[in-house]
């Protein structure tokens, strides 16, 4: 089987959810990210509702733990261009 890797664009809560999962599977991951770091628009707001929680205090540990994991490369400040079949790396780049 060819070696496969994954790409998931997006580095709020949801691409990050989906690049653990991933590298739970045992694949190597890039999560693209067009900001300049992870955590969404979570990573913006002081409160999470219904319940008030601190939402870094949700994010925190998610993100140390993509950023403690060998299988997922995160790449900031990244934008999508284009997909090409035979590329080993999709065509991105600085925005």
């Amino acid at each position: 089987m060819a070696s496969s890797r994954v790409l998931v664009v997006g580095g709020g809560v949801a691409g990050q959810q989906a690049a653990l999962d991933v590298a739970a599977l045992g694949l190597p991951v890039t999560l693209a990210e067009a900001g300049p770091s992870i955590g969404g628009v979570m990573a913006q707001l002081d409160k999470t509702f219904p319940t008030n929680d601190c939402a870094m205090c949700i994010l925190s540990p998610r993100m140390l733990e993509i950023s403690r994991n060998p299988r997922i490369e995160i790449l900031t400040m990244t934008r999508l261009r284009g997909m090409r079949p035979g590329l080993p790396r999709p065509d991105a780049g600085p925005p």
